[in-house]
């Protein structure tokens, strides 16, 4: 199953259901590059329910999926990572920490209206 992605005024929201694994994340970053606004509009992923199974393995994965993907002519600086639960938290912020050398900041919030506001400045 693919996660839900809406396409809002100012950012792309993509909503994986609970217990994602990496083969869900895998396909929601791939629908994304079809989305004709993924290079200009910076994008929230809110995780909202239970752990996700995902490992430290997964997210360099994850990272080297985007990396090689990531389009050319992007104007994305932001991608906020909306988490509720601890165990969710510590992975979203490693893998922030793993996405330093992205060409986009990745940054972890603990509710969906902080992470708006941060991605439309």
């Amino acid at each position: 199953m693919s996660p839900e992605i809406t396409v809002k005024k100012d950012y792309i929201l993509i909503e994986p259901r609970a217990g994602a694994d990496f083969w869900e994340i895998q396909r929601g970053i791939a629908r994304l590059f079809y989305v004709p606004e993924i290079p200009k509009k910076n994008r929230i992923w809110r995780f909202r329910e239970g752990p996700q199974k995902l490992t430290e393995d997964d997210l360099y994965k994850i990272r080297d999926i985007l990396k090689e993907k990531y389009p050319k002519d992007s104007t994305i600086s932001k991608t906020a990572i909306v988490v509720e639960f601890g165990l969710q938290s510590n992975m979203a912020e490693a893998f922030s920490r793993i996405a330093k050398d992205m060409p986009h900041e990745f940054q972890v919030f603990s509710n969906l209206t902080e992470a708006v506001s941060w991605v439309k400045k």
